[in-house]
């Protein structure tokens, strides 16, 4: 595979940030990552799911190692191992350095600091209440102080940075939350697999869970998607939804999947109340999925843009003209890179054609994408059943997130 088919370096040379070789890139992503954690905080039920998510995510986006200084000789219940470049530590000193529920000694100015308790977020300042944090908030985080390693070891300018926040609310109540005991999960990628390792730290007492992907895993995968581990032949070549049902049952969880490509007429199969969460990265799936016998869907995506990385999310009813209207397919718009520009100017044009139809993303994307999704579900179990669409971005950090109710169908409506 070609550099710049990476995910994560073709969303980086896509940027237009500076760099014309991939290889520049690359060396920028060979740096060592520390975590630093204050150590009365690394546990299961406070910060642990937010140093495993960050570990994965960073794991992905550098090659260096991940050195976690959080007073821990080994890893708390986790979904998978993270790699072998991922190690317990004490007192160490690398060039990116993360702080999560402590601020860097001396105060440096390129240390990246943040902060989760209750349904609160904060960057670069602790949240001060004696709340702990919760899974869908260390979830978010993770998300927010990966994508900022990432802008910092590249050079990726602020965005709108005047209008960031030291601290965000997060849209769902209180700490504790868990999910329902039957959801499915559609698309098994990249965000289908952020739902399900959040829901692990949600969910420990064993939900009823199907999945549903027509795909197989292929080795470049494993650059985002945050439950294939470093054993790249345990999963490379495997149906993608009968390897991940593996994966969850080891957690005690009860797996049931479909390898299938959901179509106009598909239903889930499962008697009962089930909720879908989907993850599927074109319109027409979704708007299927709106029509799969769900009692209600939650939907997120994220974009390939890496200087304004936006992430969006659905709360929504199964209902047909409202999946219509806010599922429209909609065409591809690019502007070409300096990166791509060379491209063109190859013999044949193969090149600059893959380099453009790659889908650029980093792991860091789809964990916050995958939180706000799961904080619409942990409302709609409250009792919540107005539909909702919102987007966040992640850089500059803590921008306000937008969440609007949305209006139903004066068809849907009648029809009710």
């Amino acid at each position: 595979m070609e550099l710049q088919e990476d995910r994560i370096i073709n969303g980086l040379l896509k940027a237009d940030i500076g760099f014309l070789a991939p290889e520049a890139v690359r060396e920028r992503l060979s740096q060592d990552v520390v975590i630093s954690v204050d150590p009365k905080r690394a546990v299961s039920d406070d910060l642990w799911p937010c140093i495993w998510l960050l570990a994965a995510a960073l794991e992905r986006q550098f090659t260096g190692a991940i050195l976690i200084d959080a007073g821990l000789a080994s890893p708390l219940p986790a979904p998978i191992p993270l790699s072998s470049r991922c190690r317990y530590v004490s007192g160490a000193n690398a060039g990116i350095r993360i702080c999560v529920g402590t601020l860097a000694a001396g105060g440096s100015e390129s240390t990246i600091c943040g902060d989760t308790r209750g349904n609160a977020i904060s960057f670069g300042s602790l949240v001060h209440s004696a709340v702990k944090a919760s899974p869908i908030t260390c979830c978010a985080l993770a998300g927010y102080l990966g994508f900022a390693a990432l802008a910092q070891a590249v050079g990726i300018p602020p965005f709108h940075q005047s209008w960031s926040r030291r601290q965000l609310q997060m849209p769902f109540e209180g700490a504790a939350a868990s999910l329902p005991p039957n959801f499915a999960v559609l698309g098994t990628e990249q965000l289908g697999q952020a739902f399900l390792a959040l829901s692990f730290f949600l969910n420990r007492t064993g939900p009823c869970v199907h999945l549903v992907d027509k795909d197989e895993f292929e080795s470049a995968n494993g650059r985002t998607q945050i439950l294939l581990g470093e054993n790249v032949s345990a999963w490379d070549g495997k149906p993608k939804a009968e390897y991940l049902r593996d994966i969850c049952r080891g957690w005690g969880w009860s797996v049931s999947f479909e390898r299938t490509e959901i179509e106009w007429g598909w239903k889930q199969p499962n008697s009962g109340q089930w909720l879908g969460f989907v993850g599927f990265d074109n319109m027409d799936a979704r708007r299927v999925a709106a029509e799969g016998g769900f009692d209600w869907l939650f939907e997120c995506g994220v974009g390939s843009n890496f200087c304004a990385p936006r992430v969006s999310w659905h709360s929504l009813p199964p209902d047909r003209q409202m999946a219509k209207r806010i599922f429209e397919s909609a065409e591809k718009r690019s502007q070409a890179s300096r990166f791509a520009q060379t491209l063109q100017r190859m013999p044949g044009d193969c090149g600059v054609v893959r380099f453009e139809n790659i889908q650029a993303t980093a792991p860091s994307l789809g964990l916050t994408a995958a939180a706000y999704a799961i904080a619409e579900a942990v409302n709609y179990l409250k009792g919540e059943t107005r539909p909702y669409a919102g987007s966040a971005y992640l850089w500059s950090p803590l921008l306000p997130f937008e969440r609007n109710a949305l209006t139903m169908p004066l068809s849907s409506m009648e029809a009710a």
